[in-house]
């Protein structure tokens, strides 16, 4: 569980499904924070802008205490502005020590993600802390969190993300499953009849993840491993996946598999920071 949680609030309804969310996954004593960042643009005369900008923040800041007060929830309230939703979210996170933050997915659907800067995205770009992504309406039908998977490939980023949820298991009384998706072979002995080393090297890959031992080995052949995670996440309650270091090559590919995951997730989803932070 986590003890220093920041919920990034934008409109009311993700704010539902992040604040849904986050109560899952907070420590029943934790450090509980509603944030709405303000993007603001750099003012030539900070002095005579400050008025109105704090002006600004009160409307949101209104809406926070009101999210607050009807979910019953013991937070703050903080109303920031910064030249991004992702940048103020990344800082608050920082300067609070957050170890979670959490976010509601984005509502753009995928031209406009291609036309405009998605806040989701953004936030998953290299962020301090793991960020926990709420499904779209997941506050009317968040349940318990039973089945937690995490994707796995054997990689450090993929060995803290099992041991987070195994982590997670433990205290939420829930089990563990692991899933890898496995490349389809270049080379095959049968150009015209593949299938046989296809499923070879998928039982290979669920027998290694069996011996990993106490756990549920999921694998499946897949050229896209965002789309198979996607599938794979229809059978769990969370799913946790490691990341690292976003790259500009991660924009030309149409984002990383965190973000693409994060962009229509079955489940609700974990994205740990990369080991280097």
């Amino acid at each position: 569980m986590f003890d220093n949680v920041i919920i990034g609030v934008d409109d009311p309804e993700g704010g539902r499904d992040a604040l849904a969310l986050a109560r899952q996954l907070a420590s029943p004593d934790g450090d509980l924070t509603l944030a709405y960042v303000q993007v603001v643009m750099p003012r030539p005369d900070e002095d005579s802008g400050a008025a109105s900008l704090a002006a600004d923040r009160r409307p949101a800041l209104q809406r926070l205490v009101s999210l607050r007060d009807t979910s019953h929830l013991d937070a703050r309230v903080l109303a920031i502005q910064a030249r991004s939703v992702a940048a103020g979210l990344h800082e608050l996170a920082s300067r609070r020590d957050a170890d979670l933050l959490v976010i509601g997915a984005s509502r753009r659907d995928p031209y406009e993600r291609m036309l405009v800067r998605d806040d989701t995205r953004a936030v998953l770009e290299n962020p301090p802390c793991p960020v926990a992504v709420a499904p779209l309406g997941y506050a009317r039908r968040a349940s318990g969190l039973d089945r937690i998977g995490a994707g796995y490939d054997g990689s450090p980023e993929s060995e803290r993300a099992l041991g987070l949820a195994r982590e997670l298991a433990r205290e939420l009384g829930g089990r563990v499953s692991a899933f890898r998706a496995v490349p389809e072979p270049v080379r095959v002995r049968d150009a015209w009849d593949p299938q046989p080393e296809i499923d070879e090297g998928v039982a290979q890959a669920r027998r290694r993840l069996a011996e990993l031992g106490d756990l549920e080995p999921y694998a499946a052949s897949a050229d896209d491993a965002a789309e198979a995670l996607a599938r794979y996440g229809t059978s769990v309650d969370l799913l946790v996946v490691g990341s690292h270091e976003y790259r500009p090559i991660d924009h030309l590919l149409s984002g990383s598999t965190a973000q693409r995951l994060a962009d229509d997730a079955p489940c609700p989803l974990i994205v740990l920071c990369c080991a280097a932070r």
